[in-house]
């Protein structure tokens, strides 16, 4: 019982987050975490501006933020793989927990993180789905 209840808790939901220097390097190492590395399921990424000192300068600069969903127990591995892919020298990794989430997205999460099937494109998909429904053609029907 004490597993089970271990276990459900590791696949509680959480938030991690950074900042990028533009939209290529945000893209980038959200599309590597969701797509090769699987360890998360979700980021979204928009621009901010941000004003901190670095190096006793006040910067003002325009960001990429990136929230990535994805599970507890897959986090540390996130935010190390986010580190090492970084282009920053300090970048910000912050992992913050979740206080409620609907049951239809948790499992949603969970199934898609559990399920280990490459994942296609769009154009494949609608490739696979338009010659499901067509058929192959090939030269040779025609004979």
């Amino acid at each position: 019982m004490l597993t089970s209840k271990i276990n459900k808790k590791d696949k509680d939901l959480v938030f991690v987050y950074t900042t990028c220097k533009d939209h290529e390097e945000a893209k980038s190492i959200a599309f590597q975490s969701i797509n090769n590395e699987r360890l998360a399921v979700c980021a979204d990424f928009w621009p901010i501006n941000s004003i901190y000192p670095w190096q006793n300068v006040v910067e003002e600069v325009t960001q990429y933020m990136i929230v990535f969903t994805t599970q507890k127990v897959l986090s540390d591995r996130l935010m190390k793989f986010i580190e090492g892919t970084h282009s920053y020298a300090v970048p910000v990794i912050i992992k913050s927990g979740t206080q409620l989430t609907t049951q239809d997205y948790k499992f949603w999460v969970e199934t898609t993180l559990e399920n280990s099937e490459p994942y296609i494109t769009k154009e494949e998909f609608l490739y696979k789905k338009r010659i499901a429904e067509e058929g192959v053609y090939h030269p040779d029907q025609l004979k």
